[in-house]
């Protein structure tokens, strides 16, 4: 019954908090930092995984509270691709001939092949089915497959640059890549066939998004994007939406059959498009920070908690699926500043912050911990008159008292909130 009580007391809570804006509710994990490009994040559990890019290997184990920078030999390189097999061995490739590997999680790393900057074939996608066995592709229309853990490489021809490449067993794969273009070998990489050839004004695959082994998602690298769904592990393809709207489109990463994000390279570049039909219609979902570069590479454990990468060393994590409500009520407008006491209080996990603005103002809502150091900045800008709610998540956070301020002209406000986990 209490259960109960509380349940519909936050439903009627939501419903009266109208009319609602859906924005994107996504932290920022690692610093800006200017010019620099993430191009790949995986994961092997909910907290465990890597981010590669500009000279960049970086690791987590607390589901990206805290990136580590790890030591490699190929610091001038752009790295495009990572894939860890487990939480020892990881591999990682990218231009001029690097291929990149570590049996200890990343505390080492050892360079399989790594050519002078500028020369040889650039890889863009691998991958590895266990320990030992592994695909390799890139721009020199060539995928290069691995029986002894990298210390040899046979190559087959394939006409087209690989993007990405994905096997469900040891003997069928799947790799997509330039111009649109998909092919699948059914004998470990011996022989290729094309089932999505090129045609006129269709874009790249740059990564392909597999669900249960059998649903295969890829999106074209162009504006308005084309998004493209297979049933039967890539032998067919059919075309499933447009992702209107979309300036760049990057990649698509699916959840689940019916939840799946696009990352925009282009402007505007703070944004995602996320689908809930299985990929028939696309809506924009606002991503709160700033600033940012362009979105990329993505990763998600489940439709709620996910993480996307990309330009000015961008890494966002969510854990509610990138949703959350700022409202406005224009009916009952305010007569003065007021910071609402959070709710619920003490709280688990996500709790709603509100607060009042009699006129247009420059506001400023924080968290802090219990010695005073700065946790969130939740808003830092100009809002208009109206009532406003954020829900906060503090799935990063450890058990305690923290304290949220708001400050606007010559109003300030503290309040105390209690996490227990």
């Amino acid at each position: 019954m209490k259960n109960l009580k509380y349940f519909l007391t936050v439903v009627i809570f939501l419903v009266t908090l109208i009319p609602n804006i859906c924005k994107g509710q996504w932290i920022r994990q690692y610093p800006y930092t200017s010019g620099l490009g993430f191009y790949d994040i995986k994961f092997i559990n909910k907290n465990t995984g890597w981010v590669c890019g500009d000279g960049l290997i970086l690791k987590t184990t607390n589901m990206g509270v805290n990136w580590v920078q790890q030591t490699h030999p190929a610091t001038n390189k752009h790295l495009y691709c990572i894939h860890p097999v487990d939480s020892n061995i990881v591999y990682c490739v990218g231009v001029s001939e690097t291929i990149l590997k570590t049996t200890n999680g990343g505390d080492n790393w050892f360079a399989l092949r790594n050519g002078p900057v500028g020369l040889g074939n650039s890889y863009k996608g691998t991958f590895f089915i266990n320990s030992l066995t592994g695909w390799i592709g890139g721009y020199r229309l060539q995928i290069y497959k691995t029986t002894d853990g990298g210390v040899s490489f046979d190559s087959t021809y394939m006409n087209m640059t690989i993007m990405d490449i994905h096997f469900k067993d040891s003997n069928t794969g799947i790799a997509v890549g330039g111009g649109g273009i998909v092919y699948k070998t059914t004998n470990q990489g011996l022989n290729w066939i094309m089932t999505h050839d090129y045609y006129s004004g269709s874009g790249d695959f740059k990564k392909v998004s597999v669900i249960n082994n059998q649903y295969c998602f890829v999106v074209e690298s162009k504006s308005n994007s084309r998004v493209f769904r297979s049933t039967n592990y890539g032998d067919t393809w059919d075309s499933i939406g447009y992702i209107v709207g979309a300036d760049y489109s990057y990649a698509c990463r699916f959840s689940s059959l019916q939840t799946g994000w696009a990352g925009i390279t282009g402007n505007p570049s703070q944004e995602l498009f996320k689908s809930t039909d299985g990929g028939a219609t696309w809506n924009l979902q606002y991503i709160n920070v700033s600033p940012l570069g362009w979105i990329g590479p993505m990763h998600f454990y489940n439709d709620s908690i996910g993480w996307v990468a990309g330009g000015n060393g961008t890494i966002l994590f969510t854990s509610n699926s990138g949703t959350t409500f700022i409202t406005q009520n224009e009916n009952e407008l305010p007569n003065h500043f007021i910071l609402e006491q959070n709710y619920p209080n003490p709280f688990n996990i996500q709790t709603m912050i509100s607060y009042s603005v009699p006129k247009r103002s420059h506001i400023q809502l924080k968290i802090y911990n219990v010695i005073g150091k700065e946790i969130k900045e939740i808003e830092n800008g100009i809002k208009d008159e109206g009532n406003y709610s954020f829900v906060f998540d503090a799935s990063g956070l450890s058990s305690g008292i923290y304290f949220y301020k708001l400050q606007a002209n010559d109003f300030r406000d503290i309040k105390k909130m209690v996490l227990l986990k």
